[in-house]
């Protein structure tokens, strides 16, 4: 990731967005509402990246708490927005949307259309972001 993201998103040749979804348990949903409540506080990669670094098998409302208090979020705002579901259709929304879109597991990433399922080696990535800005190169030069 760290070599997609200096060769390609931070120099805005490529726009990263990420669709937070789960696949159906409920303790995963509950994880992805938490990260869309670090969200709201600007801090949806660093708390993902705390809860993988930390997952046990299972997520309770009192772990992703804890995950929230150690990153430093501010602890009575994210604890209202977990524990009042505040984005609790968000998430089922999105789950729904990638579902329509053949989304079966984590991770799935779509360049220009072509769907990556799971990691794959940054050489997989390249080629098809290559090719994606070959194609919208050629495109605006058809213009």
């Amino acid at each position: 990731m760290s070599l997609l993201e200096a060769e390609y998103i931070e120099t805005g040749k490529v726009r990263y967005i990420v669709h937070p979804y789960h696949l159906g348990r409920p303790e995963i949903a509950l994880a992805t509402e938490a990260a869309w409540c670090a969200a709201d506080q600007d801090r949806y990669f660093e708390y993902q990246e705390a809860l993988y670094q930390t997952y046990d098998g299972s997520f309770n409302q009192n772990g992703l708490i804890a995950v929230a208090n150690e990153l430093g979020l501010d602890q009575e705002t994210f604890t209202a927005c977990l524990s009042g579901g505040v984005h609790q259709n968000d998430v089922e929304n999105a789950r729904r949307t990638a579902a329509r879109q053949g989304v079966n597991s984590t991770p799935t990433f779509f360049i220009n259309g072509q769907r990556f399922e799971g990691n794959q080696p940054y050489e997989q990535f390249q080629m098809a972001i290559e090719q994606a800005l070959t194609t919208s190169s050629a495109e605006s030069n058809d213009d």
